[in-house]
């Protein structure tokens, strides 16, 4: 079919028939977009937030091994602010903390969502271990996914 021939037929369609094809027409024209652009879009911008986050964890490797004293330690992080401490800890570990709010001089309260049990636990031990930083109060919630849990946790340093 050439261009005039579509023309002719698409005139000669009846007003309800020319709806559905223009739907349809548009339809597909979204359903491609979708495949075509925004689908690759979304991929490359988890690529790229997946690159930061490694970026930012190796930062704060060469920072600390750039910073005066022997070593990551709680001597090493007494000048930090607890906030400063929790957050760049939970960073490295690969937690994702929704929200931080200080709890008085030596304290922080912390909101987490679908964060793995596994790696929330490991890195509350390293928090105390390297940090001195210990869970006073800590409430988890079960997500649809096993080992996944969502949470609040409110953390003291002495």
């Amino acid at each position: 079919m050439n261009g005039g021939a579509l023309k002719e037929w698409f005139a000669r369609l009846q007003p309800r028939e020319r709806a559905i094809v223009v739907g349809g027409a548009a339809l597909a024209v979204l359903i491609i977009l979708w495949l075509g652009v925004l689908r690759p879009l979304h991929s490359r911008s988890e690529i790229l937030r997946e690159s930061v986050a490694a970026k930012q964890r190796l930062l704060l490797s060469l920072e600390q091994l750039d910073g005066p004293g022997t070593g990551p330690g709680p001597a090493q992080d007494g000048d930090q602010t607890l906030v400063k401490v929790v957050g760049n800890s939970a960073t490295e570990h690969g937690v994702e903390l929704t929200r931080s709010r200080p709890d008085g001089p030596n304290g922080i309260q912390v909101t987490f969502g679908n964060a793995s049990f596994d790696t929330l636990v490991a890195w509350l031990i390293a928090l105390e271990g390297q940090n001195g930083v210990s869970v006073e109060t800590a409430s988890f919630t079960g997500t649809r996914q096993p080992g996944i849990v969502n949470g609040q946790l409110l953390l003291r340093r002495p």
